[in-house]
């Protein structure tokens, strides 16, 4: 009818099935609960590496432990950063051997600009990023992946403009356990 609200139970019944719809797709091709991808690309515009471990404890949820070095390109300087972080990840397979996932958590930024004064800080680092895996064999996918880091709270002490936020792409091989 027109004019008529849902109830509250419907809406609550049909938000409960895509829940459960969303958790019937399988992780990884492999269907194994441990996935580890080294990975190497782009960060701020200069080169980093990483790598990091999920374990799916659900189908479609996993804890991940992120871990990456890179270099930023500046004015006249170098900013060299190590990331530590604690992440969850939702992942769907819309297609068998594409999988496509969301990643949110947090963790330690380790910076060190070197330029005419050498500076240190750690930050606390808020991370939120997207990606996609493709299926290449049984135990092996390629992923792509960008991931944005900013800052909690501070910054370089002693440099103006802010706090440093880094964005990450990049291409890993992950390998099913």
């Amino acid at each position: 009818m027109p004019g008529r609200s849902l109830s509250p139970s419907l809406v609550a019944g049909l938000l409960f099935s895509l829940v459960l719809l969303s958790l019937s797709f399988r992780t990884a091709w492999a269907e194994n609960d441990v996935v580890v991808t080294p990975s190497g690309g782009i960060e701020n515009g200069g080169l980093a590496v990483g790598a990091n471990l999920r374990y799916f404890f659900l189908p479609n949820l996993a804890g991940e432990i992120d871990g990456a070095y890179g270099t930023s390109l500046c004015q006249d300087c170098r900013l060299s950063e190590a990331t530590l972080t604690a992440n969850l990840v939702y992942e769907i397979r819309p297609l068998e051997h594409l999988s496509l996932f969301l990643v949110a958590g947090g963790g330690a930024g380790f910076l060190a600009l070197n330029s005419p004064e050498s500076l240190r800080s750690t930050l606390s680092l808020f991370d939120i990023g997207v990606g996609a895996s493709l299926g290449l064999v049984r135990t092996f996918s390629l992923t792509l992946e960008d991931r944005w880091f900013v800052p909690l709270s501070g910054g370089l002490p002693g440099v103006g403009g802010g706090s440093p936020a880094l964005d990450r792409i990049f291409l890993g091989l992950s390998t099913a356990f």
